[in-house]
């Protein structure tokens, strides 16, 4: 059996751990309510129609009182489509949410890293491959996470502005998720950059990889 480079099995460890947690931020709220961004429970001092004590969550294609779609307005939260909170009515925070399809696009980023830190363990180019893979995902998770702080910062803050009193939120899962997503990228691109720049991973009688 050949020897195999082990410096490359934490990069494919964690771009399979970030491709899990992705997808898992991809079909939250409303396709699962149990993974979401931000929490809403409504105060006892609603005006008509919004009720009290009512919760809604906000995932990455829509919320849980909405079918999911790709961009979605958080002042449409109430099942009620024509009524609006006017609190959170802003167009701009709509063109936002258009950016949270970025999530699944890193999750197939990440499975693609995956593939070729795999290749890795038997291939300097592979390795190689990973490394720009690698970058590319962890720049696109850092739009991903910075995008989710802002959005949904922005509404919590608006949320807790609004004139109706006795208003809750809370950050849910999914933020903390997209951040541990992060940070197996940033572990899965230093393995796979140090495994692909150190000539001594591969067995020199692998002459044919240390001309790549």
């Amino acid at each position: 059996m050949r020897p195999y480079p082990h410096s490359i099995l934490p990069a494919i460890a964690c771009s399979l751990v970030s491709f899990l947690l992705l997808v898992l931020v991809t079909v939250s709220t409303p396709l699962w309510n149990s993974v979401y961004f931000l929490k809403l429970v409504t105060g006892p001092d609603e005006p008509e129609p919004f009720p009290s004590n009512y919760t809604v969550k906000f995932g990455v294609f829509g919320m849980s009182t909405v079918p999911h779609q790709l961009g979605y307005t958080p002042a449409d939260w109430w099942v009620t489509a024509d009524v609006r909170d006017p609190t959170v009515d802003q167009p701009s925070l709509r063109s936002i949410t258009y950016a949270l399809v970025l999530h699944p696009i890193s999750a197939f980023m990440s499975l693609i890293t995956f593939g070729f830190a795999t290749i890795g363990l038997c291939s300097r180019a592979g390795a190689v491959f990973s490394t720009f893979s690698a970058g590319l995902v962890t720049l696109v998770t850092i739009v991903v996470f910075i995008v989710d702080v802002v959005l949904f910062s922005i509404l919590k803050s608006q949320f807790h502005d609004s004139p109706y009193d006795g208003r809750h939120t809370s950050y849910g899962p999914a933020i903390w998720m997209v951040l541990a997503a992060l940070i197996a990228c940033l572990v899965s691109l230093a393995s796979a950059a140090f495994t692909a720049v150190s000539l001594n991973r591969y067995p020199r009688k692998w002459a044919n990889e240390q001309q790549y």
